[in-house]
């Protein structure tokens, strides 16, 4: 590209920064018009939000499709842009999305072209209602999307309105956001094309079993191979996730550094920790978890966070016992000596808006509660041995310092917790049968703790 074009591109973009505050305030009273009208009496809108196109993304947009040899001025570009404000309407289900469609033109039922409809009560806003809806998008889903005109004197201004379900707005934002701002390099990723698609079948068929179950009863019998399937999905969007991650990270380490390293089950551990924080429970708190995290991702990206900077703790760390005094200490030590310890907390501490030393408690804690969760803790507890909070104290202490003394960080990750309640779950079982025939743990307690330690070596 020459010179020219991006004269042109700075001059659109100058006289978008003056209007932006116009463009605000009309969005304002579209957004304020919307939910008194559309919403009055309805069950099935949520809510209206907009978004006003950054100038990165108009840059991005005059630069893709060279809208310099069709307009004459800056101007009359912005006049014409067709989404410099875009609407969401926002409802529960897939099936709501035709509903409030239908809401929309009962509304929006004048015209003096045949082509732009308005509202008596607020005729400065027109919307294309005669096109088919809704419309096929590239990549085979329906959307209903709707252009708008706002009547602003001599220059009307457009707009766009989607008419979205909560799935299909988390879908939305992830196909644009991954998909569309990195199109190049996922169009070759087979893998990634197939599982995104994946993805979108599985949140339509959880669309439409909630619908039933909000429409017809409340579930009272789980069935076992549909609870499977469905902790199938949210993993699978987990999984999905930490690849994100992992390619925003191995991005940065490539040009920082000249080179990656695996540090996939990191993500994942990281992944996890953030869903299990953020209590996710349904496929709606996955969207919203994952659309925060694909915007702490976009952010990294954009400040291009150093991956061979020192990660700084702000003040003194808590432990609350010797297990997590163990794993912090370890923490502290190796954090910005061992590259993979950096990059498993500098993930974290990212993606996380927090306090570096808040943040990194708070994992640990995480952690712990990871390890607890074993049920052969709960069959100590079960049988009312005197000593089994004392077991429980002696095995995380054991577990701990094993970390502190390898210096894994992999202990940390999926495939370490797995080797870790294997190895519980071999050990108590035996220290169960000797307390039953009248042995004491701290007679037993070097023998099998130092089995444990035998069956946590990875």
């Amino acid at each position: 590209m020459d010179l020219e074009i991006f004269e042109y591109i700075d001059a659109v973009l100058e006289q978008y920064r003056k209007k932006k505050d116009v463009y605000k305030l009309i969005a304002e009273e579209i957004k304020e018009y919307f939910e008194s009208e559309l919403f009055a009496g309805s069950d099935y809108a949520l809510g209206v939000v907009y978004r006003i196109k950054s100038e990165k993304s108009v840059r991005e947009k005059l630069i893709r499709n060279g809208y310099i040899d069709e307009y004459d001025t800056p101007e009359d570009l912005l006049a014409r842009f067709q989404d410099i404000i875009g609407f969401r309407i926002e409802c529960k289900f897939i099936d709501d999305e035709e509903v409030v469609y239908e809401l929309l033109k009962k509304l929006f039922d004048q015209t003096e072209d045949g082509e732009y409809y308005y509202c008596a009560a607020m005729p400065k806003v027109r919307l294309k209602m005669g096109d088919e809806q809704p419309q096929k998008q590239k990549n085979g889903f329906d959307i209903y999307k709707i252009d708008g005109l706002y009547l602003l004197g001599k220059e009307n201004l457009h707009f766009e309105v989607q008419i979205k379900a909560l799935v299909n707005t988390f879908w939305g934002e992830i196909e644009h956001k991954i998909v569309y701002k990195n199109n190049a390099y996922l169009l070759a990723d087979d893998l990634v094309t197939d599982l995104m698609v994946s993805i979108k079948k599985s949140l339509n068929m959880i669309d439409g079993q909630l619908f039933v179950l909000y429409n017809r009863f409340q579930r009272k019998d789980e069935n076992i191979q549909e609870e499977e399937r469905q902790r199938g999905n949210a993993r699978q969007v987990e999984r999905f996730l930490a690849k994100l991650v992992c390619d925003t990270f191995a991005e940065l380490m490539q040009k920082q550094i000249g080179f990656t390293i695996d540090f996939k089950a990191s993500c994942e551990s990281v992944v996890r920790y953030i869903m299990e924080i953020n209590k996710v429970a349904d496929m709606e708190d996955y969207g919203r978890v994952m659309l925060n995290t694909v915007d702490a991702l976009d952010h990294i990206r954009e400040m291009q966070v150093r991956v061979d900077e020192q990660i700084e703790l702000e003040r003194k760390i808590y432990y609350e016992d010797i297990f997590s005094a163990n794993i912090l200490e370890t923490v502290e030590q190796l954090i910005n000596t061992s590259f993979k310890w950096h990059m498993l907390f500098l993930i974290l501490f990212s993606l996380e808006k927090g306090d570096n030393v808040d943040d990194l408690e708070s994992f640990i804690r995480f952690y712990r509660k990871a390890i607890l969760s074993n049920r052969s803790f709960a069959l100590l507890e079960e049988g009312k041995y005197p000593d089994a909070r004392r077991i429980r104290f002696d095995i995380l202490n054991a577990i701990s310092d094993m970390v502190r003394k390898t210096g894994r960080v992999e202990y940390l990750c999926e495939q370490g917790v797995a080797v870790i309640h294997r190895s519980i779950n071999y050990v108590i079982p035996l220290v169960i049968s000797e307390l039953g025939e009248g042995r004491r743990w701290e007679e037993i307690a070097p023998t099998y703790l130092n089995i444990l330690w035998r069956r946590l070596e990875l």
